[in-house]
């Protein structure tokens, strides 16, 4: 059977398959010529033909009931979003001898391929995998790299879901992208969005009802279980297949999973994990699938239930982040005392169905005290924590060192699974603003006007998403990472890195991990067989010493400061209970 698109048969001849079961003709139409090659119909609603070989560059659209589209399912966007479609000849990334990263090795960077480098494209960006490796990154996280429209976007307003976006490259940048992060020991998953389209360029609604009335924040939601969703299922599924066997990424992060309305008798979240786990079996290799579901549901993880890998826990960042600032606005507004930052270190969810989650009006969550630590993803910031700040600004930037090095140190102290924002390991201070380069004036206006409307904090106008100068202040100044704090906050990075990938620190077995608290001077103590982490959480400095035997492996503030200084952290060693030298 076909791919759904266009693909090449096993005769080497061009096969398309669309799916578009209300419709009375399709054809696919090649450009610039006019040539009309018509599609047959099949009992379910696909049209299906296989046509002479069309060479790779070869431009077309799909021709629906006389009117004249891109293809939904099209591989490449050349001319942008209204322009047509391209016919790409593809090869999958070749890695010999990698077998991916397991979950209870993950260290995850997530980074936005436009603002990373000053290019802004997946060559630039390999350029910079040798600097991850050096760090002790084990897994690069690629926000949407699907086409969207214009130039500037976050990815995720993305309206062909199978096409690489033009500004960041061609297939064999990411080709040769992959293969690099694999020679160098560096697993690379994919953020994909299947809850929405975006508000411009989305064509697939001419061929069949792709959406259907429930709403999400972004739009209306995709069609799962209503007429004809197995048409829709197949093009999500496909899409996942995709870019996991015939590109050759190593997993995929679900945006939004928790916007997937599905009532179905197996949800398409189970069918996407159990897709991802058939491939990685045949390939003998790790395909990571992470959620982010944010209804802190350990139903997402569990192998009865989704079966992810692991999912985005936002609520250590929460806790850390309202009680080291105060702020409660917003998302914020379920936490702010230490207590949580306690209860988040030690149980994985503070919102768990007990208390009210007051942002959203509901009791939220699940008992996660039968989850593993690998299936808890963990991060001081990411693109939204960041982005979605009215100024885009970053914590260390707003706070200062102390906080942000003390919010990492009980992150990477924690059982959970580490992940860190682009640029924060040598303390970035440029903003992440949301960016977007729509051509309908009232879908612009629209934007800017949901900006100040839902992220305004105050009399703080957010700077207009549109204005090309945001997106350039979001790029990464790479210059800060050579120069002496960012040599020094880097080089704190990567000693936590190699003490969590070691298990010294914060191992991946929540049973070894034990999490104490003096609520008087706000002090959180972690504990593991091999080390002590101790963090001040106070705005006072504390005449502290190690204990008999213990050796400190890392410090967060200065060698000169006494004790332990407001919003300092320590890891230490500890002496092995027989008297031998343990190192971690």
């Amino acid at each position: 059977m076909p791919r759904i698109g266009h693909s090449r048969a096993a005769s080497g001849r061009s096969a398309f398959r669309v799916f578009a079961p209300l419709r009375e003709s399709i054809a696919i139409v090649l450009e610039p010529g006019g040539e009309r090659l018509p599609l047959v119909e099949d009992e379910f609603g696909y049209w299906t033909a296989e046509l002479p070989a069309l060479p790779h560059g070869t431009l077309y659209r799909i021709e629906v009931d006389g009117r004249r589209v891109p293809d939904p399912a099209s591989r490449c966007q050349p001319q942008g979003v209204h322009g047509p479609s391209m016919v790409v000849d593809i090869e999958p990334a070749r890695s010999p001898g990698w077998r991916g990263v397991p979950i209870d090795d993950a260290v995850i960077y997530e980074l936005h391929v436009g603002t990373f480098t000053p290019e802004g494209t997946l060559a630039a960006a390999a350029g910079r995998l040798e600097h991850l490796r050096e760090l002790g990154v084990s897994v690069v996280e690629l926000l949407p790299i699907a086409a969207f429209p214009g130039e500037r976007n976050w990815g995720y307003d993305g309206v062909y879901p199978y096409a690489l976006h033009r500004a960041y490259g061609l297939h064999a940048d990411l080709k040769a992208t992959l293969e690099r992060a694999h020679a160098l020991g560096i697993a690379v998953i994919l953020d994909v969005v299947y809850n929405h389209f975006g508000p411009e360029g989305h064509y697939a609604g001419l061929l069949a009802p792709y959406t259907k009335q429930a709403h999400t924040p972004w739009g209306a939601a995709i069609n799962l279980d209503g007429e004809f969703n197995y048409g829709v299922r197949e093009f999500f599924l496909e899409n996942a297949r995709y870019w996991l066997e015939d590109v050759g990424f190593d997993g995929l992060r679900v945006d939004a999973a928790s916007m997937m309305f599905d009532t179905m008798p197996v949800h398409l979240l189970r069918e996407l994990t159990d897709l991802a786990r058939g491939i990685g079996q045949r390939q003998d290799r790790e395909v990571l699938m992470i959620a982010e579901h944010l209804r802190n549901n350990r139903h997402v993880t569990s192998p009865a239930g989704f079966g992810f890998h692991s999912q985005w826990n936002d609520d250590l960042n929460h806790a850390i982040f309202a009680c080291l600032t105060g702020e409660t606005q917003r998302h914020y507004m379920n936490f702010g005392s230490f207590e949580d930052v306690v209860d988040a270190l030690r149980r994985g969810f503070v919102l768990d169905g007990t208390r009210l989650d007051r942002y959203h009006r509901y009791f939220l969550g699940t008992d996660a005290a039968t989850t593993r630590g690998t299936e808890h993803v963990v991060h001081l910031q990411n693109h939204d924590q960041v982005g979605n700040r009215p100024l885009g600004d970053r914590m260390i930037t707003s706070y200062g060192r102390d906080k942000a090095l003390l919010g990492i140190t009980a992150v990477f102290a924690s059982p959970f699974v580490p992940m860190l924002f682009m640029g924060e390991e040598y303390g970035e201070t440029a903003p992440f603003l949301f960016v977007a380069d729509f051509s309908e004036p009232a879908l612009v206006e629209g934007v800017r006007e949901g900006r100040k409307a839902d992220f305004g904090f105050g009399e703080v106008e957010p700077p207009d998403p549109h204005d090309p100068a945001s997106f350039e202040a979001s790029k990464l100044q790479w210059a800060r990472a050579p120069a002496p704090q960012g040599r020094r906050i880097r080089g704190y990075y990567r000693s936590l890195i190699a003490l969590k990938r070691s298990g010294a620190l914060g191992p991946r077995d929540r049973g070894a991990v034990r999490v104490s608290a003096d609520t008087h001077d706000r002090i959180v103590t972690i504990d593991a067989p091999r080390t002590r982490t101790v963090l001040n959480f106070g705005d006072r400095a504390l005449d502290w010493q190690p204990p008999a035997g213990a050796t400190v492996l890392l410090r967060s503030f200065d060698e000169g400061l006494r004790g332990l200084p407001p919003f300092g952290a320590v890891v230490l060693q500890l002496p092995s209970p027989d008297g031998k030298e343990t190192r971690p």
